[in-house]
């Protein structure tokens, strides 16, 4: 059975139907919702599964929440719990001094391990105590080495030493390396190269040996080697076949010399 339209409530038949919404409409009963222009389903937008068009489709506003006693909570959980209020303090109390106030637990604590210390046990502290009280005064200590005062140790001053410049070294004996043998010199052969081959032109710069003919271009053609010439349409050219397919000679026109494709002329 055919569903009715989500519009106009008529029947839609396959060959108009129209799936759009999760709903089924007529191709024209697809129009906006507040002003009827016909949409398609590139410029529809739904909303609450009906068709507006741009200009009219609904907009969404903001709504304000009263905060609750339940929200308090929660965010003053979230900012325990954040890690950048966490960093925030670490970074400002870094490098600060922190006062400890000694109570009874860090007194009883700091008397253990005083009790516990091998330093306490033999006596250290006090036998260096009185040996700092039988230290002599400055004026007893010896010249040399480190002197104590006010300032800490210093070390005596050091005598500057002059550096004297070392005699040259002289060799022992004068040693002269001897002469590296000259290698003996290449052979001349007269060599005589061998003459090119130059393509003998005629009077007019045309081509060599061979029946000149004369033929005349039925179409232009530019040069694709160096060896070719370039010619336009109804020029004359002066050559001889080499083979099937080109001939080589002279373009009267231009007086180039080279190859040229055969297919392009015709014997005059």
């Amino acid at each position: 059975m055919n569903p009715p339209c989500a519009f106009c409530k008529k029947t839609v038949y396959p060959t108009e139907k129209f799936n759009c919404l999760d709903k089924i409409w007529h191709k024209g009963c697809f129009k906006c919702t507040e002003c009827s222009l016909k949409l398609t389903m590139s410029t529809y937008k739904g909303f609450n599964k009906m068709p507006y068009c741009n200009a009219h489709y609904p907009k969404l506003k903001a709504t304000q929440v009263a905060q609750t006693a339940e929200q308090t909570r929660l965010k003053k959980i979230s900012n325990q719990q954040s890690q950048v209020l966490y960093h925030k303090d670490f970074n400002q109390a870094k490098g600060a001094k922190i006062s400890v106030v000694d109570d009874p637990a860090l007194k009883t604590q700091r008397a253990a391990s005083q009790n516990q210390s091998l330093a306490a046990y033999h006596g250290l502290a006090q036998k260096k105590a009185d040996q700092e009280m039988r230290r002599p005064a400055q004026e007893d200590e010896p010249e040399q080495g480190y002197r104590r005062q006010s300032g800490g140790y210093q070390p005596p001053p050091q005598a500057t030493r002059q550096q004297q410049p070392l005699p040259p070294v002289q060799p022992a004996y004068n040693y002269e390396p001897e002469p590296e043998p000259e290698p003996p010199a290449a052979p001349q052969v007269d060599y005589e190269p061998e003459p090119q081959y130059q393509p003998e032109q005629s009077g007019g710069g045309g081509g060599g040996g061979g029946d000149l003919k004369r033929f005349k271009a039925l179409y232009d053609y530019t040069a694709d080697d160096a060896d070719e010439v370039t010619f336009v349409e109804d020029d004359i050219f002066e050559g001889t076949i080499i083979d099937e397919g080109w001939i080589e000679g002279t373009v009267c026109s231009t007086g180039q010399y080279g190859m040229a494709p055969r297919n392009y002329f015709e014997e005059c």
